[in-house]
Order: structure tokens, then C-alpha cells, then sequence
């Protein structure tokens, strides 16, 4: 996922500069056609922006489910570590963390 960002952010950056470039060394263009490249380049981004969120937001519910079902199911786990009071205290560790971080 990383690099899908780093790419599509390295080629949209490269895009507005070039646009901007365009916009001030070429003086048989109009400065409309170079402004309106520059916004369609924001345009872009924005998009490409808009769907990594998304992409991301759904991950994250996906990894928050998971952690759910994973403390669940370790605590279920507990009584099997009644004889092993560091093991009981680890497990309890664990599940409170996992709590903590899907709040």
C-alpha cells in the first residue's frame, strides 16, 4: 500500500510540476490551457487521495474486527492458564491492550 501511495503521489506531484513548468516557460500555450492542466492534476490527486482513504478506513475496520475476535478468543483461553499465574497475567496484558487499541 505504501508504495501505491508513494507511486501515485511521485507521478501526481510530477504532473502539477510539469503543468506549472508548461504554465510559465511556454509562450505559444495559453496560460489557461497550463492552469486548467494544474487544476486537473489537483483534481487527481484529490481523487487518488479520496480512495486511499477509503481503502484504508475499510482496512482498519477489518483489522478492528479481527483484534475483537482474537481478545475474545483469548480470553477463553484464560482458564486453561489457571495453574500459571505469569501466563494468566501476560494473557490479561494482551487482551487489555488489544481492548485499549480498538476503542
Amino acid at each position: 500500500m505504501a508504495a501505491l501511495i508513494t507511486g501515485g503521489l511521485g507521478a501526481t506531484v510530477g504532473t502539477v510540476i510539469t503543468a506549472v513548468i508548461q504554465l510559465v516557460s511556454k509562450r505559444g500555450e495559453s496560460r489557461a490551457v497550463a492552469a486548467d492542466r494544474v487544476t486537473n492534476a489537483a483534481g487527481n490527486l484529490a481523487d487518488r487521495l479520496d480512495k486511499i482513504n477509503t481503502d484504508l478506513e475499510q482496512e482498519n475496520r477489518h483489522m478492528r474486527e479481527a483484534m475483537i475476535a482474537l481478545a475474545e478468543g483469548v480470553e477463553e483461553l484464560l482458564p486453561l492458564a489457571e495453574n500459571d499465574e505469569a501466563t494468566q497475567v501476560k494473557i490479561r496484558a494482551a487482551i487489555k491492550a488489544a481492548r485499549i487499541a480498538f476503542r
